[in-house]
């Protein structure tokens, strides 16, 4: 099963995370390197993918600054937009 993993250095930002993500089912759990991580299991549907994607840019874009997501072995950087 395809997932994102969403790696958070606070518990704080790995809470925040998961509720952005709720309606996702997200897993929270913490890292062996004192961080935490949220993973959302998407699947193949390219529909999912882009909703939780979605979701992910708009809690960047509420301040809560750059995120780094996972999948499939890549690493990917979500900034906020410059305006």
């Amino acid at each position: 099963m395809r997932a994102f993993t969403i790696k958070a250095k606070t518990l704080d930002s790995a809470q925040s995370l998961f509720e952005a993500l709720r309606r996702f089912h997200p897993a929270l759990s913490s890292t062996s390197n004192d961080g935490y991580s949220v993973s959302v299991e998407v699947g193949e549907s390219d529909r999912r993918i882009l909703e939780v994607l979605d979701a992910i840019h708009k809690h960047v874009e509420k301040g809560h600054g750059l995120t780094r997501v996972e999948m499939d072995g890549r690493q990917y950087t979500i900034n906020p937009t410059d305006t």
